[in-house]
């Protein structure tokens, strides 16, 4: 993965603050990867309509998570307009 903007964690969590705790802080998925699972479903869809035509092709499932991360891309840029 390149050095692009991850938007951070999806989830953050304060972790080990003023406790008596072993317990250690994970930052867990990024807001990149929240986000590209949130549009695979649409991105699935919309490649589904095209295979109804076209039909299956090799590493189509490679190119459907190509593009939920295209769409996750957008959308951090989107927050960082807004």
């Amino acid at each position: 993965m390149s050095n692009q903007n991850n938007g951070g964690p999806a989830f953050p969590e304060l972790g080990n603050v003023g406790h008596n705790s072993d317990w250690q802080s994970e930052s867990g998925m990024t807001l990149r990867d929240y986000f590209a699972a949130k549009a695979v479903g649409l991105c699935f869809a919309q490649y589904l309509n095209h295979a109804e035509v076209e039909g299956f092709q090799d590493g189509w499932r490679d190119g459907v998570a190509a593009d939920a991360y295209l769409m996750a891309d957008a959308m951090l840029r989107a927050r960082e307009t807004s």
